[in-house]
């Protein structure tokens, strides 16, 4: 994806250049901060995954942080109103020692964060994000999944991070999939998930529900035992159309405003304390860089979720 020079406005400032942390008042403290976690190797598809995260960083500069309220009353500039920090990328995260370095390096930033967001990467980002996230409290955590796939494979790939991740102790009656799609999974992974104990909201259920209905559901099930709770943004739930980088989209997946306000739904509980983007390839996207352009647009909607949230509190 080329990426032209953008017109410079004083009245239009841009989002996105925020800085690393502890180089702004507030130190190692920060409401929301973005992390590189760029997993590939394992991938069941060729992907470059890789290059995602850096990818989207350069996307968020095309858009302002500005927003405004449904009854068009408000607005809010994040970050006027946020801290926002970038902790780069983490290293070779694929390896058995790369994501043991990971979980521990996820863990302590979310330690202080009240959102931490991670960039994969392919959805084996998901572990370490969410171990990370879920710190000491993984007795009481909760994961909610918005994928057209169950993810319950064996082995290690990103076809298997919600298997890996209860095999590691997570309770599977506090996890919930958001968009799980016909055609993209089979009996034996559905039976799986059902012995499990996972809900499943079917991708069709968002033709007749509504994205706000559906996010407190899954909060109230994923947040039933108090612990904090990690969203897996899988993009490749989305139309094919929408995320033609995602290896596994398919037709009649989720639209950009579906994905959108669901993540700008749940980012608003205060129980989520970590969110990923996964299952992106940004060398396979279209020319006009439609899927890395709505993955930053995911960060800006989780970031004013988070405000949302403060300003209730």
């Amino acid at each position: 994806m080329s990426t032209p020079s953008l017109h410079d406005d004083p009245l239009w400032p841009r989002t996105g250049a925020w800085p690393s942390r502890g180089s702004q008042p507030g130190g190692n403290v920060a409401d929301l901060a973005i992390v590189g976690v760029p997993t590939w190797r394992t991938s069941l598809s060729p992907t470059g995954a890789q290059h995602t995260p850096d990818a989207i960083r350069a996307a968020l500069r095309r858009y302002s942080g500005h927003s405004v309220s449904l009854d068009g009353l408000t607005d809010t500039v994040l970050e006027e109103v946020l801290t926002l920090v970038d902790d780069g990328n983490i290293a070779d995260p694929d390896t058995p020692e790369g994501e043991a370095a990971a979980i521990r390096t996820l863990r302590e930033l979310a330690s202080t964060t009240e959102l931490l967001i991670s960039l994969g990467g392919d959805n084996a980002a998901t572990v370490p994000a969410a171990l990370g996230g879920f710190g000491d409290n993984l007795a009481t955590a909760g994961l909610i999944t918005i994928d057209a796939h169950h993810d319950l494979r064996d082995g290690v790939s990103n076809g298997s991070p919600v298997r890996r991740l209860i095999q590691a102790g997570l309770d599977g009656t506090r996890v919930v999939q958001i968009g799980i799609a016909d055609f993209a999974n089979s009996r034996q992974y559905r039976e799986r998930a059902r012995d499990l104990g996972i809900t499943v909201i079917h991708r069709d259920a968002l033709h007749d529900r509504t994205p706000q209905d559906i996010a407190a559901e899954a909060l109230a099930i994923a947040g039933a035992a108090g612990g904090p709770v990690h969203v897996d943004v899988d993009v490749d739930v989305c139309d094919r159309s929408v995320a033609p980088a995602c290896p596994a989209s398919v037709p009649g997946g989720l639209q950009a405003h579906e994905l959108r306000r669901l993540t700008r739904a749940l980012a608003r509980d205060a129980r989520v304390r970590s969110l990923d983007l996964t299952e992106i390839d940004a060398t396979a996207d279209t020319a006009d860089g439609r899927t890395i352009r709505l993955a930053a647009l995911l960060i800006l909607e989780a970031a004013t979720g988070l405000a949302q949230r403060k300003a209730a509190q």
